[in-house]
C-alpha cells in the first residue's frame, strides 16, 4: 500500500478518534439512534477507526499509528463500563 493511502488511513482514523474520543460522536448516536444501536454504531466507528489505523502499521509501526490504535481501543471499552455501572445502579 502506497503512503499516500496509509496517510490517508491514518487521517480518517484520527477523525474518528477526535469525534469518538470527545464525546460528540456518543451523544449523537445515542440521540438520533437509540440507546442499543447508538451504542452499537459508536462501538463499530471505534473498531473501524482502529482497523484503519491497523493499514498504517502493517507498513511501519510508527508512535501516532500505536497511539491511535491504543485510544480507538480504549474509547471502545469505556461506554461499555459505563453503561454496565449505569445498569448496577
Amino acid at each position: 500500500m502506497t503512503k499516500i493511502y496509509s496517510s490517508f488511513y491514518l487521517s480518517i482514523s484520527f477523525l474518528f478518534l477526535f469525534v469518538n474520543g470527545s464525546g460528540l460522536g456518543f451523544i449523537f448516536y445515542q440521540i438520533q439512534l437509540g440507546e442499543e444501536f447508538g451504542l452499537a454504531m459508536f462501538i463499530f466507528t471505534s473498531l473501524v477507526g482502529a482497523l484503519f489505523t491497523t493499514f498504517e502499521m502493517e507498513q511501519k509501526p510508527e508512535y501516532y499509528s500505536r497511539l491511535f490504535f491504543y485510544s480507538h481501543l480504549i474509547i471502545t471499552l469505556l461506554p461499555l463500563y459505563y453503561y454496565g455501572i449505569m445498569k448496577l445502579m
